[in-house]
């Protein structure tokens, strides 16, 4: 603690003694409501037949030098009543009798007091409760199952949110079209991977998966056939499929009316190229499984199966936005040396094992070296 600075603790008591602790209020509070149980056995013991007899030998004695003496067994007992005989031949003397006869007086001067004092107890003789029956502690959550329940309720609404952002989105559909993964038209490929989360777990919202897994709109028929590419046409001469504005070079190609015709065709961008390869993960924090599906190794799939496990466990956590962070930073470096490829097997283990889909002593290693070199990094990498 620093010069002139104050510290806070905090203690925090562990649930099972916050449900012991329940439980014996629970029954303190019974308790409470038992009321006095009188002793209706004998509490004081008789004089023994020899006792007795010494008593009436002293008493003869007495009389027979002329002094006062008592004349019967009871003047000799000193006016005790008889005693009563219990189990086993106890002979005694009990206080019940006296206890009733003073409550029974109790209740004839004083009618109102004894009725407040019933009120805190039992009936006696019915065994119910005369006011109000003890309350029960144990339906009261500790102080763990609050922080369980906060938890899910904020789990429960990050995803009510992802879920509003994806029903929220700008995509229309006009047309009933193939959604099937991977295609040019999977939402999965050209959405953000919030936007997928009631995806992942109830489908996609507002479409309907029919028996071959072709997506349309729901209440729009389902297409009979699943689009094909449309093939170029044999007769380059013919300009009827040139649309409006565009004018058909010799080779085929489509250019702008007015503009030059192009000297060689365009190269395709090979799926390795680091700089492509880079933007097109940049722009989701999924960098490998992003690379991968561009590159056709994962199916859409799979890379779903990550983005739920991350949605679910790492994000909004500062343990787990430190991870993700390391993640982004190793995957972009491997991206832009060309070596994203290799780490495929490795991130699809991470994955099984994390998620339990396939756990294996093999995937534990690599779970655990991983994440921990991914939060090492992303503590550091603020900005990865």
């Amino acid at each position: 603690m620093s010069k002139g600075g104050s510290t806070t603790s905090e203690v925090k008591v562990p649930e099972y003694i916050e449900a012991a602790a329940q439980r014996n209020l629970n029954r303190a509070d019974k308790v409470s409501q038992l009321g006095y149980v009188p002793e209706y056995g004998p509490t004081v013991a008789a004089f023994t037949p020899m006792q007795q007899a010494a008593f009436q030998n002293t008493a003869n004695t007495a009389g027979a030098f002329g002094m006062a003496s008592p004349t019967s067994q009871t003047d000799v007992m000193g006016g005790m009543p008889a005693p009563t005989t219990y189990a086993g031949g106890v002979r005694g003397y009990s206080s019940a009798p006296m206890y009733e006869q003073m409550v029974a007086e109790l209740a004839r001067n004083r009618p109102g007091q004894k009725s407040y004092i019933d009120s805190f107890f039992i009936d006696p003789t019915s065994g119910n409760y005369t006011s109000q029956a003890p309350v029960d502690y144990t339906q009261y959550n500790t102080m763990a199952q609050d922080a369980r329940n906060e938890s899910s309720a904020n789990r429960a609404n990050d995803l009510a949110i992802a879920n509003a952002g994806y029903n929220n989105s700008t995509t229309t559909l006009n047309t009933p079209t193939s959604y099937m993964p991977g295609g040019v038209n999977d939402p999965f490929l050209t959405s953000a991977p919030s936007q997928f989360i009631a995806g992942a777990t109830g489908g996609i919202p507002g479409m309907t998966a029919g028996s071959d897994n072709v997506y349309t709109r729901t209440g729009s028929a389902a297409p009979t056939t699943s689009i094909r590419p449309v093939a170029r046409p044999s007769n380059r001469d013919d300009d009827s499929t040139v649309p409006p504005g565009m004018v058909r070079q010799p080779d085929g190609s489509l250019t702008r009316a007015g503009s030059a015709a192009p000297t060689s065709s365009p190269r395709p961008v090979a799926r390795d190229d680091s700089s492509s390869s880079s933007s097109s993960s940049s722009s989701d924090g999924c960098v490998i499984a992003t690379h991968a599906v561009d590159g056709g190794a994962f199916s859409p799939r799979t890379k779903r199966e990550a983005v739920v496990w991350c949605m679910d466990v790492l994000h909004g956590k500062w343990w787990g936005e430190a991870i993700r962070r390391g993640y982004r930073y190793c995957g972009t470096k491997k991206i832009e040396q060309g070596k994203a490829r290799e780490h495929y097997d490795e991130f699809r283990r991470y994955i099984d094992f994390a998620s339990g889909k396939k756990r294996t002593p093999r995937g534990a290693v690599t779970f655990t070296i991983r994440t921990v070199q991914f939060f090492a990094i992303g503590l550091v990498k603020k900005d990865a």
